[in-house]
C-alpha cells in the first residue's frame, strides 16, 4: 500500500476536518487495495522454431576456424536478447521449450506421423548442443518430457499458468507454429517472431484462421498438414497410379468456411452430403476416420507432466564465466566485448624512461635472441594515424621478464631513431602487430635500412588475416578478443604484453593449416615493399584536377535539367525513393520481374534493363557516375595532396579483401574507370614528376592464364602457348565462326563468356550480359564446356573439394573459408559454388603480382635504379622514373612479372610508357 502523509497547522485543524479525512483515507486505501496488481509475464518458448529459423536464415554461415557451424547458436542467441531486452514488455519468467526425441502418443497412434520429414541436417544437428550450453549459461531452464512434444508441454504450462490463484500471470508464446493458435485465452497470447513480433491474441486468430482458438484443431483436422503428414480429408495411403493426379482434399480456404458454418468437424462430417463442392463432399465421406484421426493429431493436450515452476523459470544474472567460454570456443567476438572485461594483474610495474639514453640502456639488456613486443603509440592528429606522415608519442616494449614504456618527449624523437636501430637489428626477434607501420615510422629516420625491418618474428595482424581471411577486423583488441579472450582496459603497458602472449597463439595456428609459407614468402616481406610505395606517393597535377572538377559539376547541372524536363517537374535525382515515384509511379515504367521486396529496386542492373525502353534511367545512370568521380575523386583529391611532398600518398591494406588482392584508402585509388572518358581525364592528372616519365606494366588475361595452368585444358594451354587471340579462339570454338570472319561483336560475346564462365555466371546472367535470349546462352555455355573439357572438370573438381572441407586453398598456399557452399538457401549456396570456382584463379593472380612486387623491390635498388614503384592497381604496377631509365626498367619488369613464377603456359606482362597515368604508348 502507498503511504499516506498529512501536513496540520494545529490541533484545532485537524478535529475540524476529521470526518473529511477518514473519509479521504478510507477511500485511498479502498482504492489501492482495488487497484490491479501489474501481471507478471510468462514467456514460453518454441525452440526447435527459433532453431530452424536460424538454420534456414538467408545470411553467411558463421563457422569456428576448425570449420564447426556456429549460426544457429548465434542467432539464437540474438533472437533470445531482443525477448530479454524487450523493454514494452520484459519478461519475469522464462522457459525454452525443446522436443524430446522418445515416440509420443501421436507415433502410436498414426505410424506415418511426420514420416515424410527428412532427417535433421548433421550441419544443423552439429549446433544444437551449443545451443543447449547458451541457455544454460543464460540460466534459462530447458524442459523436455519423453512421450510429448514441445507443444503439448507449452499448453500445459499455459493452462496451468492461467489457473494460478496467487499471482496473475501473462503468458506469451514464442513460436511461428499455427498449430499453437489453439492455445491462445484471455491470457495467452501468440509472439510470433518471424512477423515481426506480432503479438496475437483471440480477435487476431480469427482474422488469421477465421475461426476462434477453439476451432483452429477442426480446421487443422479438415486441411491436414503436410509438415506433420497429417492426413486432413485425404486418404494416407492411397497412391495415385503413373500418370494420374492425388485425390484432392480440402484446402485452407474450404476447411475455414466448413468450419464457420457447421462449428466442428465432427459436424462437418455429420452433413457431409449436404456440403455444395463436389470434391469436398466426396472426400469427407471417403476419408472421415482420416479426418477424425487428423483432429486427435492436431489437437494439443495440456495434461503433460510438467509442472510449473516459477522459482527455476524466475530471470536471473547468467553464467557470465559460462558464456564468456562458449562465445570463445565459437568465435562470437562481437557478444564477447559486450562481457564485463576479465581483471589481468599480469606486470602492473614497469619500467618508464624519460630520456633516450635510459631507454638505449635497457633495449641493450634485452637478452639476444629473446623474443621482445613492441608496441608504439601514434600521433593522432591526423585523419589516418597509420597513414603517411605520422609519429610516435610513445613506445611499449615488453619480454617475457619485464616491459618498459617511453614517453617520446624530445623535440628530436631521439627515441625513436633509438628504437630504429634496434628494430632493424637481425639479432634481436621482434614482435609487431602491423610490420607495415613500423617500415612508415622508421624508413626516413634510419637512411641506411631503407625501411628494412629485420629480424620481425611474429606479425600478427598478418597472421589474424590468414587464419580470417574473410573478415575485416584485424585490429590489436579484436585479435586479443578472439584468441585470448581478453578486453583491453587501455592500461599502460597492456598492448606490448598482450602482444607477446597472442603471437605464439596465432602462429601454431597458421603452421597448423600450412599458411606458414604464405606469411613468409608473401605477406610479411611485402610490407615494407607497401611502406615504401606510400612513402613514395604518386604526383598529381591540382590545377588539372581542378578543371575537371568544375566541368563536372557543370555536367551534373546540365543533366539534373535534361532529368528534370523528361518528367516535368525537379526532384532529388540521388533519393532512391523520390527516384522510385518518378520511374514507377509517374513514368509507369515496368520494373523486370523481382521479389516484392525489390520491386521498387532502383539499384544499377534494374535502371540499365529500364534504360531500353526509356531515356530517364539511362541519364540517372550516367548522373549517379559523374556524381560518384566527383565526390570520390575529383573533388576530393586535390585536398589529399601532402602538402610537403605535393604528392598523393593512399593506404595500401594488406588484410582487407578475402581473396588476396590488395586494397587502398585515403584515397582509394583501385576504383577509377578506365572505359568512361571522366575516368580517363582524371587519369591524365597523375603525372610523371619533370624530367621522368610513368611505365604501367600490366598482367594481360591474368586469370584465364592461371585457370589453363590449374585446369590443364588442353585446348587453352595450347592457344595460350601458340600466343593466340583467346576471345577469337573462345568465338571459334562456342560460334564456329573461324578468326577471319569473325566480327567485333563475335570476339565481344566470347570475351563475356570467358570471364563469364570462371565467375560462375549462369544461362540468365549471361542472357542478360549479353541481351539474348537464356535457351541460346546456356546452349553457349554448354557449348564451352563441351570444346573445353578440362576446365569444367576442373571447376567441378573445385566445387566438390570445397563442398568437403568447406575451405578453398589458392595456388600459393593461401586459404579462403567458404562455409556457405552447404547452406540449405539456394542463393547462398550458388554464391559459394561460384566463389569456390573463382577463388584459385582471383588468389593466384593476387600473390603472383605481390610475388613479382617484392623481387622488383629487391632488384631496383641492387641494380642502382633511381626508379620508383608507385602504385598497384589490381593487375598493373606502375613505375616513374628518369626518362634515361625507362627502357631499362622496361625490361626488368617485364623480366620478373612474366618470370617470377614458372606456369605450364606463357605469363605476359603488357607495358606502356608516358607523361601521365592515360597517355601512354
Amino acid at each position: 500500500m502507498n503511504s499516506l502523509v498529512f501536513f496540520a497547522a494545529g490541533r484545532s485543524s485537524v478535529l475540524s476536518h476529521a470526518g473529511a479525512c477518514y473519509n479521504l483515507v478510507f477511500a485511498l486505501v479502498r482504492f489501492t487495495l482495488m487497484s490491479p496488481t501489474p501481471k507478471k509475464r510468462l514467456f514460453l518458448i518454441d525452440a526447435m522454431g527459433y532453431i530452424f529459423r536460424a538454420f534456414f536464415a538467408p545470411m553467411d554461415r558463421l563457422q569456428t576456424s576448425a570449420g564447426v557451424p556456429t549460426k544457429v547458436p548465434y542467432l539464437f542467441a540474438a533472437m533470445m536478447r531482443r525477448i530479454l531486452e524487450n523493454k514494452e514488455r520484459p519478461p519475469d519468467y522464462i522457459a525454452v521449450v525443446f522436443d524430446h526425441a522418445a515416440p509420443t502418443f501421436r507415433d502410436k497412434l498414426f505410424a506415418q506421423y511426420k514420416a515424410q520429414r527428412p532427417p535433421m541436417p548433421d550441419d544443423l544437428s552439429i549446433q544444437i548442443p551449443f545451443v543447449r550450453r547458451y541457455c544454460a549459461a543464460m540460466r534459462l531452464p530447458i524442459l523436455e518430457y519423453p512421450g510429448y512434444e514441445a507443444d503439448d508441454v507449452i499448453g500445459t504450462l499455459a493452462r496451468l499458468a492461467s489457473e494460478r490463484k496467487d499471482e496473475e500471470l501473462e503468458t506469451f508464446i514464442v513460436t511461428s507454429d499455427k498449430d499453437l493458435l489453439q492455445l491462445v485465452t484471455n491470457t495467452v497470447t501468440i509472439l510470433n517472431p518471424t512477423k515481426n513480433d506480432l503479438l496475437i491474441d483471440e480477435k487476431k486468430v480469427e482474422e488469421i484462421m477465421g475461426v476462434p482458438p477453439s476451432k483452429v484443431a477442426d480446421v487443422m483436422a479438415l486441411m491436414g498438414d503436410s509438415i506433420d503428414n497429417i492426413p486432413g480429408a485425404r486418404n494416407p495411403n492411397d497412391k495415385p497410379a503413373p500418370g494420374e493426379r492425388r485425390k484432392a482434399g480440402i484446402g485452407e480456404v474450404g476447411a475455414r468456411q466448413l468450419i464457420q458454418q457447421y462449428g466442428s468437424a465432427e459436424e462437418v462430417l455429420k452433413n457431409a452430403a449436404d456440403v455444395k463442392r463436389s470434391s469436398y463432399r466426396e472426400a469427407l465421406q471417403n476419408c472421415g476416420e482420416f479426418v477424425l484421426l487428423s483432429k486427435q493429431l492436431a489437437t494439443i493436450p495440456t495434461d503433460a507432466p510438467a509442472p510449473l515452476d516459477l522459482g527455476l523459470m524466475k530471470i536471473g544474472p547468467p553464467d557470465v564465466e559460462a558464456l564468456r567460454e562458449l562465445y570463445s570456443e565459437l568465435g562470437f567476438t562481437s557478444l564477447l566485448r559486450e562481457l564485463a572485461p576479465l581483471t589481468d594483474n599480469r606486470k602492473t610495474d614497469y619500467l618508464q624512461f624519460e630520456s633516450a639514453a635510459k631507454m638505449q640502456k635497457y633495449l641493450s639488456s634485452i637478452k639476444g635472441g629473446q623474443p621482445a613486443a613492441a608496441w608504439l603509440t601514434l600521433d593522432a592528429t591526423e585523419p589516418d594515424e597509420e597513414g603517411f606522415g605520422t609519429r610516435a608519442l610513445g613506445v611499449e616494449i615488453s619480454t617475457e621478464e619485464s616491459f618498459a614504456r617511453a614517453a617520446l618527449n624530445d623535440a628530436e624523437d631521439k627515441t625513436l631513431k633509438i628504437m630504429t636501430d634496434w628494430l632493424a637489428d637481425p639479432k634481436r626477434p621482434k614482435v609487431l602487430h602491423d610490420p607495415k607501420l613500423f617500415h612508415l615510422l622508421t624508413a626516413n629516420e634510419n637512411a641506411k635500412s631503407s625501411g628494412h625491418l629485420d629480424g620481425i618474428l611474429h606479425a600478427t595482424m598478418l597472421y589474424s588475416y590468414l587464419l580470417r581471411p574473410t573478415t575485416a577486423k584485424h585490429e590489436f583488441a579484436e585479435v586479443v578478443l578472439r584468441y585470448l579472450n581478453r578486453t583491453l582496459s587501455g592500461a599502460q603497458g597492456e598492448r606490448a604484453d598482450f602482444l607477446l602472449r597472442v603471437a605464439p597463439i596465432l602462429r601454431e595456428e597458421v603452421e597448423k593449416l600450412g599458411l606458414l609459407k604464405v606469411y613468409q614468402d608473401i605477406d610479411l616481406p611485402l610490407a615494407p615493399v607497401l611502406a615504401r610505395m606510400e612513402g613514395a606517393g604518386v604526383r598529381v597535377d591540382p590545377v588539372e584536377l581542378d578543371r575537371i572538377s568544375t566541368k563536372t559539376a557543370e555536367e551534373i547541372t546540365k543533366l539534373e535539367k535534361s532529368i528534370y524536363s523528361l518528367v516535368g517537374f525537379e526532384f532529388n535525382v540521388g533519393s532512391p525513393q523520390q527516384l522510385a515515384e518518378v520511374l514507377f509511379d509517374k513514368l509507369n515504367l515496368q520494373p523486370p520481374r523481382r521479389s516484392r521486396a525489390k520491386s521498387r529496386s532502383t539499384a544499377a542492373e534494374v535502371l540499365e534493363e529500364l534504360a531500353a525502353v526509356h531515356e530517364l534511367p539511362k541519364k540517372v545512370i550516367e548522373f549517379r557516375e559523374l556524381t560518384k568521380l566527383k565526390s570520390n575523386y575529383a573533388g576530393v583529391l586535390p585536398r589529399l595532396i601532402h602538402p610537403e611532398s605535393g604528392r598523393l600518398h593512399t593506404r595500401f591494406c594488406q588484410t582487407g579483401t578475402a581473396t588476396g588482392r590488395l586494397s587502398s584508402s585515403n584515397p582509394n585509388l583501385q576504383n577509377i574507370p578506365i572505359r568512361t572518358e571522366l575516368g580517363r581525364e582524371i587519369r591524365a592528372a597523375f603525372i610523371a614528376a619533370p624530367g621522368s616519365l610513368l611505365l604501367s606494366a600490366d598482367y594481360s588475361q591474368i586469370e584465364l592464364r592461371i585457370l589453363a595452368h590449374l585446369s590443364e585444358d588442353p585446348v587453352l594451354v595450347e592457344a595460350f602457348r601458340r600466343g593466340e587471340d583467346i576471345h577469337s579462339r573462345t568465338a571459334q570454338e562456342v560460334f564456329d565462326v573461324a578468326p577471319f570472319a569473325q566480327t567485333r561483336e563475335h570476339r565481344r560475346m566470347a570475351k563475356v563468356i570467358n570471364f563469364g564462365v570462371i565467375y560462375g555466371l549462369s544461362p540468365f546472367g549471361l542472357a542478360q550480359n549479353l541481351n539474348i535470349d537464356q535457351k541460346e546462352a546456356a546452349r553457349f555455355i554448354a557449348k564451352y564446356f563441351e570444346r573445353y573439357r578440362g576446365v569444367k572438370e576442373f571447376l567441378d573438381r573445385q566445387i566438390a573439394e570445397t563442398r568437403k572441407t568447406g575451405v578453398t586453398r589458392t595456388l600459393f598456399g593461401r586459404l579462403r573459408p567458404i562455409p556457405e557452399i552447404n547452406s540449405p538457401q539456394p542463393n547462398l549456396r550458388s554464391f559459394a559454388e561460384r566463389t569456390a570456382m573463382n577463388t584459385p584463379m582471383q588468389g593466384a593472380a593476387a600473390d603472383l603480382i605481390k610475388l613479382a612486387m617484392i623481387e622488383l623491390d629487391h632488384r631496383l635498388p641492387k641494380e642502382n635504379f633511381k626508379s620508383r614503384m608507385i602504385l598497384q592497381v589490381h593487375d598493373e604496377l606502375l613505375f616513374e622514373g628518369p626518362e634515361t631509365e625507362i627502357s631499362r626498367l622496361t625490361s626488368l619488369a617485364k623480366e620478373i612479372m612474366e618470370g617470377v613464377h614458372k606456369f605450364s603456359v606463357p605469363i605476359v606482362a603488357d607495358t606502356k610508357v608516358g607523361p601521365n597515368w592515360r597517355d601512354m604508348k
